[in-house]
């Protein structure tokens, strides 16, 4: 059986107290043949964590590209046939739950598999109940990712993105259970108030790349930072 090599991407701003944790897992992980961090013009020490750690490249962005370009500046830093694609703040990530989430890809079952979050907590089990499209966690075939137009245009928007790309060329994609793993919430990482502005920013680009789509067929403008 031909080996399908595979190669992890952590889009990461400003994640520098965070990302040790998840690249340690990334890591131990067998199944991945690279691990590439990007640094999305972080202003903490992201890129010097990412960079100390053996067998991890990181990318230092110099300005910040949001998250849908970071992934593609990824994407770009490799040819492997397979990416997954991790948050930079998780909790409780380990090699099983990365095997798993690229077996459907690696064995041609699907082109692109989606990480569900399952007994972690409360609070993020429930969100990826209400939005499952949304999660940051993916594998995906890595010519059909590099496929998806206006990548660095989408910021937040583009787990919809690429929702939209397999939805409209009706390619096979599968949910996958992952259990005990969660995240802060932006209100923990940064604060009441400024948290909820960041999460209004997020729902914000969410809603206009929608909108967008639905009107044009494309995505809005780029408006200043994405995060």
């Amino acid at each position: 059986m031909t080996h399908v090599r595979v190669a992890a991407v952590v889009p990461a701003y400003n994640e520098g107290g965070r990302i040790a944790a998840v690249l340690e897992a990334l890591r131990k992980a067998e199944t991945l043949d690279e691990i590439i961090v990007v640094s999305d013009g972080s202003t903490d020490d992201t890129y010097e964590v990412a960079s100390a750690q053996p067998g991890v490249r990181a990318v230092r962005l110099p300005a910040n590209r949001g998250k849908g370009g970071a992934m593609r500046a990824g994407a770009l830093e490799t040819d492997a046939e397979v990416l997954v694609f991790f948050d930079a703040d998780l909790i409780g990530l380990t090699p099983r739950h990365i095997c798993d989430l690229i077996a459907p890809v690696c064995s041609g079952d699907a082109i692109m598999a989606m990480g569900i979050f399952e007994g972690g907590r409360w609070a993020t089990d429930m969100a990826q109940r209400i939005m499952p499209a949304i999660t940051g966690q993916r594998a995906i075939r890595r010519d059909i990712f590099l496929k998806i137009p206006d990548l660095d245009k989408v910021g937040y928007g583009i787990e919809l993105a690429i929702n939209n790309y397999i939805h409209y060329h009706h390619l096979p994609s599968q949910n996958v259970r992952l259990r005990g793993i969660t995240h802060p919430m932006k209100e923990e990482k940064l604060g009441l108030i400024p948290g909820a502005a960041s999460r209004t920013r997020m729902y914000w680009q969410m809603l206009r790349f929608r909108v967008s789509y639905k009107l044009h067929g494309r995505p809005p403008a780029r408006r200043g930072r994405k995060r």
